[in-house]
């Protein structure tokens, strides 16, 4: 795993919500067939990037995750501007990688900590299940949404929109890591369920449920 001198202000998540759920809101087009369940009222609920494009959902956060963007897509940087500045869920900005402040439009830790954020640092080589230490394994703002609710303590996450959409260098790019991650969640958190609600792109991957 690759230490991270910025990753310490995550400690204070460590099994916060230990044998809870909670549902991760991605803006695949599987979303709009998404409808509150039994129990979903009780979930930890985070969302990614676009979720601001569902009013209903962005309400209803703990967690906000954003990535790349924010310096580069006026539009982007104006809505989470606006939704970190009046909901109350926490965001987290994907603002370090590798040791350094990230380029490619990410949001500068020094914007992060004016909204409210907490910056944290990804890397592109492995998963972490210490990422108050080591960093996220990147490449796609879901996969440290994923690491950090299995650090908090869940045994049980609703996947909603993962599509395996919008990837910049393709779908097969994502698929390698998915597959990595199917592969290294259960080794690490054998006793965490993952469903994926009405799935498209991960179709098989995890426990699927059709609402």
């Amino acid at each position: 795993m690759y230490l991270s001198k910025f990753n310490k202000p995550l400690e204070k998540f460590k099994n916060i919500y230990i044998n809870k759920s909670a549902i991760l809101f991605t803006t695949g087009p599987s979303i709009k067939k998404y409808k509150k369940f039994d129990g979903s009222q009780d979930t930890i609920k985070v969302g990614v990037n676009h979720i601001y494009d569902y009013p209903f959902i962005l309400k209803q956060l703990d967690y906000y995750f954003f990535g790349s963007g924010y310096h580069t897509q006026p539009i982007y940087k104006e809505n989470i501007d606006r939704i970190c500045k009046n909901y109350k869920f926490q965001g987290m900005a994907a603002s370090y990688e590798n040791g350094r402040i990230k380029g490619k439009g990410n949001i500068h830790p020094d914007n992060a900590y004016e909204l409210g954020a907490i910056p944290f640092e990804n890397n592109l080589v492995e998963f972490s299940n210490d990422i108050a230490n080591y960093a996220f394994l990147g490449h796609s703002i879901v996969f440290p949404v994923l690491q950090f609710l299995l650090y908090t303590g869940v045994n049980k996450i609703y996947l909603v929109g993962c599509d395996i959409y919008n990837s910049i260098d393709g779908e097969d790019h994502l698929l390698i890591w998915w597959n990595k991650f199917k592969k290294w969640y259960p080794r690490n958190y054998p006793n965490v369920e993952i469903i994926s609600i009405n799935p498209r792109g991960l179709k098989g991957f995890f426990s699927d449920y059709e609402l």
